[in-house]
């Protein structure tokens, strides 16, 4: 007999893709939508705290102002016993100095005071800060180190959906560009939500690989057991990990465990020049607009940083607390060739670097996100048979060495994927009958 289909026939090949990305998208539809939500809230979490919480963050500007001594002194006594993470300066006149302190949990929290008259405005719980609250959600807490894990994860075979879901879409010998491009109307609504999916899929497929992979250094294998020891070998360290502790290049990740201090031991360090000498100190080095002013562990340098929407524009600062010496200045030349694309990435994933512009598209990203999850879904339910999970049927393949090559090397690059590529393959192995028929 002649064996009509080989097995590196493009259709088992094509069967088998088809099945990748089934299983893929069966990992990662809860991630997407859950990110995405997350995502979406943390780019608005400005405007939402302004609304939210308009009395703690809106004052009435008046010419004299408290020093901000006695604004951090006033913070404290609210809050005794907590430690000082960080003291936000805004150079809005309208807007109120932020004290951060770590609760009983870890996790950061900001009190407000009015800059003019001193007054202790309120503090908001770490569990209702909406920037605090979407960020950690949105990086996997409050399962650390494990959360972080299976975002990692989830991204990971996010990028295999995607890679997959092209091939699936890749026209051959397309008569016209419906299905393609745009939906069929007139094809029964299985074919029609199929296309809903592809063809939005198509649209943001290579903008969604970025920010998975944008994501990536802010993870806790990927981002601090890989890309940090190859910063590190190469010389590549950004100054951000150097003056504030933490990951490679979270320029924008305030509030960090490295500078949490007790408030008393932070007012003793900074007795022979008050915060506001040390303040005037960094304007005068740079640090314009809004700063953050945060202090080392060992109480030995005290750290400051403008808060700017690019990493590009930001200067960070390292000062003797007792002369006010500047005794380390970064600012965008400084970087290494890593930190700066890492950085920039950061700047276009959280929305930042074009401003409103950024927001609206990012946030459309997050949607168009949703829409693939329920397109596939939807997809996946019309076209499943009785019973069944409508998976493609694993068949026996010899598999093309380019794609054999481009699986490798993404799963070399992603560990995490590998392994779990390595454990779905023998679970396919054994059970894979009980799925779809082998043939």
């Amino acid at each position: 007999m002649i064996n009509e289909e080989s097995s590196s026939s493009p259709q088992r090949l094509y069967g088998r893709i088809w099945r990748w990305h089934f299983f893929a998208a069966l990992i990662v539809i809860p991630f997407v939508l859950w990110q995405s939500v997350t995502g979406a809230l943390y780019l608005w979490h400005r405007e939402l705290a302004a609304l939210a919480y308009p009395e703690l963050l809106s004052v009435v500007p008046r010419s004299e102002r408290a020093t901000y001594e006695q604004q951090l002194r006033t913070a404290s006594e609210h809050h005794p016993g907590k430690r000082i993470d960080g003291i936000e300066i805004p150079d809005d006149p309208a807007r109120s100095t932020a004290v951060f302190f770590r609760d009983d949990n870890e996790l950061a929290y900001p009190a407000f005071v009015n800059p003019y008259t001193g007054e202790y405005l309120g503090a908001v719980a770490s569990t209702r800060w909406i920037a605090g609250l979407t960020r950690g959600l949105h990086g996997g807490w409050p399962i650390k180190p494990l959360g972080s894990y299976l975002l990692e994860l989830g991204a990971s075979w996010a990028i295999v959906m995607i890679l997959t879901g092209l091939y699936l879409w890749w026209p051959r010998n397309a008569q016209s560009l419906a299905g393609l491009l745009y939906p069929r109307l007139h094809s029964g609504s299985r074919t029609f939500w199929r296309d809903l999916h592809s063809t939005a899929g198509v649209y943001f497929s290579v903008i969604v690989l970025a920010f998975l992979f944008s994501a990536l250094p802010w993870t806790t294998f990927w981002g601090d057991r890989i890309l940090q020891p190859i910063q590190r070998a190469t010389g590549q360290v950004s100054p951000t990990a150097m003056f504030f502790g933490g990951g490679a290049d979270h320029h924008h990740t305030a509030h960090s465990d490295s500078s949490a201090v007790d408030n008393d031991h932070a007012r003793h360090s900074t007795a022979k020049l008050s915060l506001d000498e040390l303040v005037a100190k960094a304007r005068a080095a740079g640090a314009v607009g809004t700063i953050e002013v945060r202090l080392n562990t060992d109480m030995s340098l005290v750290g400051v940083r403008n808060q700017r929407p690019r990493a590009a524009n930001e200067v960070l600062l390292q000062l003797d607390p007792r002369s006010g010496a500047v005794v380390g200045k970064a600012v965008w030349e400084d970087y290494p060739l890593i930190p700066k694309i890492v950085s920039t990435g950061i700047d276009l994933h959280e929305g930042t670097f074009f401003g409103r512009a950024n927001q609206i598209f990012n946030t459309i990203v997050a949607l168009a996100l949703m829409w693939l999850s329920v397109t596939g879904f939807v997809g996946w339910y019309k076209r499943r048979p009785q019973g069944g999970l409508a998976v493609p049927a694993r068949r026996e393949l010899t598999f093309p060495k380019p794609v054999i090559a481009a699986g490798a090397g993404l799963c070399v690059m992603l560990p995490l994927l590998g392994a779990s590529v390595l454990g779905i393959a023998i679970v396919d192995r054994v059970f894979g009958r009980y799925l779809g028929a082998r043939s």
